[in-house]
């Protein structure tokens, strides 16, 4: 067992494993599988906990899930999507869910315990995040969610008439009173620099798709009088017209105009100020573009990379053990290479969770840059 170890090499450890050859040249790897086990135990799991609603405090493994996702919604969700929130709970529930079994799963060492116990390497199971391929099918799900999102927000507020019409300093504070200009009430703040805020209002909470519907609705000139906004169409485009014109209106809101004249200036300084303002944009749009494939690139680096960067260490920790001559230099080497490796394990499981929550937050921010008003 000695002599195995010491041959083995630390980067096999993340490496896709073919387990069942396909025609053409396909092959399901250990890392395909575990993907298949993953959205097995989440088909499984989530129906049965969740498949009716119930009025009595949940408990148990639904108290435990129930209180993950609740705090997804209104701490991570909420405070970036507002109005949107419940429009985009299913998917980023969804890739939350996945990310954390994968990761969680991958943190259980079963080939190692197999291969101590039948004397020879066993590579059925693994880390499904630890595959390029898996964290880029991921980034590019986020990748699509965002920018055509972005593109159905402008076909709708180009349909609604509601496109230019958003007014920021309208939108509803954390206490429910208009007329604050920022997305965070610092009164209700749990902390200084907290990102979320606590809500004075509970509909806040409950409903944010109704709560902070106020962010789009036509001004006041606009508005029915009955307060409803069942006549904004009114003032809305044609469907196939507002198809057309969503993607250019995207790209040409997608980077901001650092020159752009304001609505009353006029003659040589307003022409004077759109000269400056185009090739200033033009070169912000590269950038931007860039940066829209750069962002989930980056996400699917940073799941990929931590999900095998642990796992490396932890065997070339092990291998540690027989390279060294001696039975007491061995004891002397895997004494604390065993503590450091459970440290390491514990750490590896932190990070499980971290990587799954910093993926899906910045797909949130991602996704509430793409839906927010042109402003």
């Amino acid at each position: 067992m000695l002599m195995f170890l010491a041959d083995a090499d630390p980067i096999d450890e993340v490496l896709p494993h073919p387990l069942l050859h396909l025609p053409g040249g396909l092959y399901v790897s250990n890392q395909m599988l575990m993907s298949l086990v993953a959205a097995g135990l989440i088909l499984l799991i989530f129906p049965r906990l969740f498949k009716q609603a119930r009025g009595e405090a949940p408990s148990g493994a639904r108290n435990f899930f129930e209180s993950i996702l609740e705090f997804l919604r209104v701490e991570v969700f909420r405070p970036a999507l507002k109005e949107h929130t419940d429009r985009f709970v299913p998917f980023l529930w969804t890739l939350a869910v996945f990310i954390c079994f994968c990761n969680v799963l991958g943190q259980i060492p079963v080939d190692q315990f197999l291969t101590i116990l039948t004397g020879r390497e066993v590579h059925f199971w693994g880390t499904a995040t630890g595959s390029i391929v898996t964290t880029g099918a991921l980034a590019l799900c986020a990748f699509v969610c965002i920018h055509v999102s972005g593109l159905l927000q402008f076909y709708h507020d180009l349909v609604r008439g509601t496109y230019g019409h958003h007014a920021p300093h309208e939108e509803r504070s954390a206490n429910g009173k208009p007329g604050h200009e920022a997305a965070i009430d610092l009164e209700h703040m749990r902390a200084e620099a907290l990102g979320a805020d606590v809500s004075g209002d509970l509909r806040a909470v409950t409903d944010p798709t109704k709560y902070y519907a106020s962010d789009e609705h036509p001004p006041v000139h606009l508005r029915p009088r009955d307060g409803s906004d069942a006549q904004a169409g009114r003032h809305g485009m044609n469907p196939a017209l507002a198809a057309v014109m969503a993607l250019p209106l995207y790209l040409w809101n997608f980077a901001p105009h650092p020159f752009r004249p304001e609505p009353n200036q006029k003659g040589l300084a307003r022409i004077g100020l759109w000269c400056a303002d185009i090739p200033m944009w033009t070169m912000l749009l590269a950038l931007e573009l860039l940066g829209a494939v750069i962002k989930p690139f980056a996400l699917m680096m940073r799941l990929f990379a931590n999900m095998i960067a642990g796992h490396i260490v932890l065997a070339a920790l092990v291998v540690l053990i027989p390279l060294s001559a001696g039975f007491l230099s061995q004891l002397a080497y895997g004494a604390p290479i065993t503590v450091l490796s459970l440290m390491i394990r514990f750490l590896e499981l932190f990070v499980a969770f971290l990587q799954t929550y910093i993926f899906v937050f910045l797909t949130t921010l991602f996704i509430a840059s793409a839906v927010a008003p042109e402003h």
